[in-house]
């Protein structure tokens, strides 16, 4: 399945997996994702389906990642899945949330 049909806009592969012009190459040439985009890719992917499963909804997940969250000092929890650190932030609220813990 497709990154963009699991949800993510195009800009977002491109921002958390690798930039426009490397997939673009790496797509002409047969080339496989290197070890840190797969890491990415796979990154997005186990929150997305994390949110997805907590949420109910996938719509609802992507609305929550996407917006500013008080919680996490109003920073939308999309924007710290560029680290590993911060997926596990995000991670931590998603729990939380799943435990009836405001968030």
């Amino acid at each position: 399945m497709k990154l963009t049909e699991l949800g993510f806009s195009v800009e977002e592969i491109y921002r958390f997996v690798a930039p426009r012009r490397t997939l673009a190459r790496r797509n002409a040439n047969g080339e496989p994702l290197t070890v840190e985009e797969n890491d990415g890719a796979l990154r997005i992917v186990r929150i997305a389906d994390m949110a997805k499963r907590i949420f109910g909804d996938r719509a609802v997940a992507f609305d929550w990642l996407r917006k500013p969250n008080r919680g996490m000092d109003g920073i939308a929890p999309i924007d710290l899945l560029e680290s590993e650190t911060g997926a596990r932030l995000v991670e931590q609220a998603l729990h939380q949330i799943d435990h009836g813990i405001y968030v």
